[in-house]
């Protein structure tokens, strides 16, 4: 629970949150690349760590859950940066308790060497 129990001095991680942008490439279709658009103060908290089988290797997944103040120009596809690493949301927003006060964002770290 956030809501009322949150304290703003927990907001102490400057994030930059980028939002995808497609780029046409050579051969008629796009890439897809993330623009800055703003920094936002945000709350991370790691929630687990696991080793995942992705194509015949294990790869490391770290969950992490991010609270911000209210925006609502958060999307599903838009992603985060803290200290060069990269973070991706695994489902919507989540606005705590309907009160437009705080974004709960469940998110995985991408790793290096992946998109």
């Amino acid at each position: 629970m956030v809501g009322e129990d949150m304290n703003p001095g927990e907001l102490n991680c400057r994030i930059n949150l980028l939002k995808p942008v497609k780029e046409v490439d050579e051969q008629g279709g796009y890439d897809v690349k993330y623009a800055k658009i703003t920094a936002l103060w945000a709350k991370i908290t790691a929630k687990t760590s696991k080793s995942v089988d992705k194509y015949e290797q294990l790869v490391p997944e770290i969950l992490h859950k991010i609270i911000i103040r209210y925006r609502s120009d958060i999307n599903i596809d838009d992603r985060f940066e803290y200290k060069n690493r990269i973070f991706e949301q695994l489902g919507p927003p989540i606005n705590e308790g309907e009160r437009k006060a705080y974004l709960i964002l469940e998110c995985r770290e991408v790793v290096k060497g992946e998109n």
